[in-house]
């Protein structure tokens, strides 16, 4: 800072320096530093989205949601979309507007909470999300009309209706939740109820709880290295008497194999057609028949809490914004457990609450 010549080159560290303590999931400093880098360079949206992360994480939500969105396409991870030269919009009641999703799924599915505030609103709700998320949302949200086609892939139903403005789902915020306590924290996600009505029966069969677990989450950027734990440190949660059901998105099946080998003990399976599909339906109908979920900072985290399906999340060493403030979009049937300094720790801590709510 001492050999900064001018007031873009201060606001270039300060900028640095925030993003860092962002990462580091160090809100409290983070947001003093992300002021700082703002007042140097007011135009820059990286400082405005560093100030905003750390707003929404501290819980100072009718200040943070602008600045949290003013990365919408400068950001790689945050795209902005726009159908037919619309304008952004800005909450006028009675518009056609076209809802998107901006970034992954776990988000796409916290934010959709807002979604029924904006049909309410509107004379007509589009929503493009990923088509992992087409079959979910068109049932659960029956007002709307739905597309699978954020990807680019898909019909281009782009001139069959009249779009009036359109906003990132994350977008809504700004209009409807000023506050964490403004979440209704209800569930608003509609499972199949065939396939649920399947995994119940399936499970029933097993004639013991059953447990879905989830032991890795995030991406690179997204501070994966923080959002994992192996098998055997689930060895607490483990030696309960229950039948255990991978909820990894990626295929674990060697991994399941080769714990299996050491631990006979442990009943832990996987189902393909419940998590390795293209269509998140199938996940939302197998969560939705489990007894519990127990899992880290990860999708599923959100999708049981917006299906209201009984679910333990372990808050990670470094929380995200969401963690950081509590889960408040998801309250019914969540119980949120808090990092013990590593995950050994949190794990025994996990295994505890997960035998009370079981009632064994």
């Amino acid at each position: 800072m001492s050999l900064a010549k001018n007031d873009n080159e201060k606001g270039f560290l300060f900028t640095n320096y925030a993003a860092m303590l962002v990462q580091k999931g160090d809100w409290g400093r983070a947001l003093p530093m992300a002021r700082k880098a703002l007042a140097f360079r007011p135009d820059r949206p990286k400082a405005r989205g560093n100030l905003g992360l750390a707003l929404m994480a501290l819980g100072q939500w009718k200040e943070g949601w602008p600045m949290y969105d003013a990365i919408i396409g400068f950001d790689k991870s945050r795209r902005k979309m726009q159908y037919v030269n619309e304008q952004t919009w800005n909450g006028k009641k009675g518009r056609s507007v076209v809802i998107y999703e901006e970034q992954g799924i776990g988000d796409c599915i916290s934010f959709a909470s807002m979604v029924p505030d904006a049909i309410r609103d509107c004379h007509k709700v589009i929503l493009d999300v990923s088509p992992k998320l087409e079959n979910l949302f068109r049932r659960s949200f029956p007002q709307a009309t739905v597309y699978g086609s954020i990807t680019g892939l898909g019909k281009d139903w782009r001139r069959d209706h009249r779009i009036d403005a359109s906003i990132s789902i994350g977008g809504l915020g700004k209009l409807y939740r000023p506050s964490p306590e403004s979440c209704p924290g209800v569930p608003y996600l509609k499972p199949d109820p065939d396939r649920v009505t399947m995994w119940k029966g399936l499970f029933r069969s097993f004639g013991k709880p059953v447990i879905g677990v989830a032991w890795t989450g995030g991406l690179d950027h997204t501070g994966a290295k923080y959002r994992k734990f192996s098998l055997e440190q689930l060895m607490p949660l483990f030696r309960m008497d229950a039948v255990f059901v991978s909820l990894q998105y990626k295929d674990a099946q060697a991994e399941i194999d080769a714990f299996r080998k050491r631990h006979p003990e442990v009943d832990i399976r996987q189902f393909p057609f419940g998590t390795l599909t293209d269509d998140y339906d199938d996940t939302a109908a197998m969560v939705s028949a489990l007894d519990v979920t127990v899992a880290l900072p990860t999708s599923v985290v959100h999708l049981a809490g917006a299906l209201g399906a009984p679910c333990v999340a372990m808050k990670a060493k470094i929380a995200c914004w969401k963690f950081n403030c509590g889960l408040p979009f998801h309250r019914e049937n969540m119980t949120l457990v808090d990092h013990e300094g590593d995950w050994d720790g949190t794990i025994r801590k996990t295994a505890e609450v997960v035998k009370e709510r079981l009632g064994v």
